[in-house]
């Protein structure tokens, strides 16, 4: 199961090592690789508290600066920021609260959507097993458009960034340790996390699992039924060795075929980060359909 990978993954030496967020789905467009001669705003559509859509210019995120989206909005828990835009190239500087804001839409040239973040209220569940509100705002892009909308974030653990040279090379200590995942019901205002980093009771972090999906999917008996299927099944030695076998002979597939790639370091910590990405989030996937057949209603 994901869970002792991560925190495998997590229990590093934390005096070298920190935990950095990057956004790597952006850098393929907004990277420093950007010619020069190109502006250094790129189109979004903001769709506001109010409903109402604008079509604006925000400053391109880049790299090495690995946490630039969540410092544009105020980190994890501060949504009270003023962010920058423009309305047109030649146009002032225009501020925007970024509490105002619902979803954006990072468009390329020809104004097609390439990725899109939604401000999602975090809920997860606590030692007693009761589904709590964390007080987190984040804004999360979508991986799965469902009745169960699925968000994450690929996360990276970077070794001595505070200390590393402030240059584009910084990234170069950086590799792929985990990804995050929310699930959100379309008819609720919140989302709800099914894996706890911080969580090392290996039980529990199964129930919160199991949970999270049974409060996404609400009230559907044949999808309880599945999922309590599933929970026995994570208790399963050999069932929990295939997974972690699958995953970690993935995760050497990757790396192998990223290094006959012809790519640049930071090209291939994005090409890593992103296949790693979605081969977690096909698990997520997986057990979302399964209430899309089972709920129809």
């Amino acid at each position: 199961m994901f869970v002792k990978n991560k925190m495998t993954s997590f229990l590093m030496p934390m005096k070298k090592y920190i935990v950095a967020i990057l956004l790597f789905f952006t850098t393929i467009i907004y990277s420093q690789k950007t010619d020069k001669k190109n502006s250094e705003y790129a189109p979004v559509e903001i769709t506001k508290s109010d409903g109402t859509k604008m079509r604006v210019l925000f400053k391109r995120i880049t790299l090495p600066g690995l946490s630039n989206f969540k410092q544009i909005f105020g980190g994890n828990q501060n949504t009270n920021v003023k962010i920058e835009y423009k309305t047109s190239e030649n146009g002032p500087t225009e501020k925007i609260n970024s509490k105002d804001i619902v979803s954006l839409k990072f468009l390329d040239k020809n104004e097609d959507e390439v990725r899109a973040y939604e401000r999602l209220s975090i809920r997860m569940f606590d030692r007693n097993n009761v589904l709590k509100d964390t007080k987190q705002v984040l804004y999360m892009p979508q991986v799965y458009d469902g009745k169960i909308s699925i968000y994450g974030e690929a996360n990276f653990i970077c070794q001595n960034i505070s200390r590393a040279p402030s240059n584009r090379n910084n990234f170069i200590n950086c590799e792929y340790a985990y990804s995050t995942f929310y699930l959100k019901n379309n008819d609720e205002n919140f989302a709800v996390t099914p894996m706890d980093i911080k969580l090392f009771n290996v039980k529990r972090s199964y129930d919160n699992f199991v949970n999270a999906f049974k409060a996404a999917g609400k009230e559907c008996p044949e999808f309880t039924k599945y999922l309590e299927a599933f929970r026995k099944k994570m208790d399963d030695k050999e069932f929990e060795k295939k997974i972690r076998e699958d995953a970690i002979s993935y995760r050497k597939e990757v790396k192998k075929k990223s290094r006959e790639l012809d790519l640049s370091k930071e090209e291939r910590l994005n090409y890593v980060g992103e296949k790693l990405f979605f081969y977690e989030a096909q698990f997520y996937i997986g057990i979302v359909k399964e209430y899309e057949k089972n709920c129809p209603n």
